[in-house]
């Protein structure tokens, strides 16, 4: 028998493929373009072209803040009391109604009279800063330190001049008032610490309203202007009588009739053609404005003053038809132990610390709701009729700046730290969407109702009007 051959020796290691190699397939072959949508598709693909100067957003503006400190009374020299005679000394210095705990505390009037150095509680650091230092009781009690608050517009020295403020603070407001755009200025600040004064002024130091009345008129007579441009005044208060809700006043005289605009049921806009005659009319207005004596302000402001000054261009311009420069003075936030208010008057204070405190938590909703987009913006100006009115300023839609109005005494250091502490993230606020000069529209909002305009809602799609179909160029192009 043959001998069985064995089998050739296996190797060691064997690679099996699982997957064998395939061949990619062929691309498809691009449809042909019809020949007539073919015409409306451009040959060639441009770059877009880079927006242009005027195509570009504007530039966000800060809110402006600004700080005024009222001058403080000096008390009058040993000498110039013997001139003036004994009744001098003896004179009051609150007037009526005077605070009942003081008659117990009479024996420490007679302690020695500070230097007037240790009575200033804020000094200016530089031309944007303040310090503000507290008092030696609190440091020693509280261990309350010095504070520096940076950031401001401008701060004005207690030296300062009427002239002065306009020049820096109400100059550039106006100006951009006679160009066509709106724009507000209102000023805060604790009772007694000069912010009538700053707005109104006195006969021999004008005021901010005063001297805005006459720029306006001596800029908008001495240009060559083809079309005319008219201005109408409005002027009312916004009160609390008694605690009984807020009410509005019109503090425009009844008697003026003449060149009416159109008034609503409250409020009526007077024309006015010069600046002597528009101060005539203010000067009627604030005194029939609710004022009363505390213990802190001799004149105190009851109520929250509102002027307008309405700018109406001719037809036929291209120019923007109207413009609103608002001025507010809002009344000053009271403490019940120093103003000594009781009653009616307490009830009073109420309203004015309650309107105050809505509007700083409108500026700071606004303010958190720039830093957090996603975060909604509260509306507390619901909460009051002013803040109602003010509306699209209090939401960044128009420009706006702020007057600070301090009392230096030592005794003041509780309100001024509170004020500057609350106001301080205020500088941050921006205006993004500020209206455009071209085409601005009259704020209808403004003295007519203050009432909520219903918006339609919106109706949901269907589902055959959510599909998603293929456009017909072709259609469009026939017809």
């Amino acid at each position: 028998m043959d001998s069985i051959t064995s089998p050739p020796p296996c190797p060691n290691t064997v690679s099996v493929r699982r997957n064998p190699p395939r061949r990619g397939r062929p691309t498809p072959m691009k449809a042909p373009i019809p020949s007539q949508l073919e015409e409306l598709l451009p040959t060639t693909i441009s770059d877009p072209p880079l927006p242009t100067v005027a195509d570009q957003a504007p530039p966000s503006e800060s809110l402006k803040v600004f700080l005024r400190i009222k001058p403080i009374v000096r008390t009058i020299t040993a000498a110039a009391c013997k001139q003036l005679g004994e009744a001098t000394r003896s004179r009051a210095k609150n007037a009526w109604p005077q605070n009942p705990t003081a008659k117990k505390n009479s024996t420490k009037e007679k302690q020695p009279a500070k230097k007037i150095g240790s009575e200033i509680c804020i000094s200016v650091t530089d031309s944007h800063s303040v310090t503000i230092s507290p008092p030696p009781l609190l440091v020693d009690s509280k261990k309350i330190k010095s504070e520096v608050y940076e950031g401001f517009s401008h701060v004005f020295a207690p030296d300062s001049l009427q002239n002065e403020v306009y020049e820096k603070m109400v100059k550039p407001i106006v100006d951009d008032f006679l160009e066509g755009r709106s724009g507000m200025l209102a000023a805060l600040g604790p009772s007694g610490s000069g912010k009538t004064h700053t707005v109104f002024g006195t006969p021999r130091e004008r005021g901010m309203v005063p001297l805005a009345l006459q720029h306006i008129f001596k800029q908008s007579k001495g240009r060559d202007c083809k079309f005319s441009r008219s201005f109408y005044l409005s002027i009312f208060e916004i009160y609390s009588e008694r605690g009984k809700g807020e009410k509005i006043c019109d503090l425009i005289p009844e008697r003026v009739d003449s060149g009416l605009q159109s008034s609503s049921k409250r409020v009526q806009e007077v024309m006015v053609s010069n600046a002597p005659e528009a101060e005539s009319l203010i000067a009627c207005a604030m005194l029939k404005r609710a004022t009363s004596m505390t213990n802190t302000n001799s004149q105190s402001s009851r109520s929250q003053c509102i002027i307008n000054l309405h700018m109406k261009r001719g037809e036929g311009s291209n120019q923007p038809d109207d413009a609103v420069l608002t001025v507010v003075d809002l009344a000053g936030a009271e403490r019940e132990k120093r103003t000594g208010n009781q009653g009616a008057k307490l009830l009073e204070s109420n309203f004015i610390n309650n309107t105050s405190m809505v509007f700083g938590l409108c500026l700071r909703a606004l303010l958190e709701h720039q830093k957090n987009p996603k975060k909604p913006l509260q509306k507390h100006f619901q909460n009051s009729l002013l803040t109602k009115y003010l509306r699209e300023y209090l939401e960044g839609k128009k420009r706006m700046s702020l007057i600070l109005t301090v009392k230096p005494g030592e005794d003041d250091y509780l309100d001024t730290a509170c004020l500057l502490r609350q106001a301080s993230p205020y500088m941050k606020i921006k205006f993004n969407n500020i209206e455009d000069p071209s085409s601005s529209i009259c704020n209808k909002r403004s003295i007519q109702s203050f009432s909520r305009i219903g918006q339609q809602k919106r109706m949901k799609p269907s589902a055959i009007d959510a599909q998603v179909s293929i456009p017909k160029p072709l259609r469009l192009a026939v017809i």
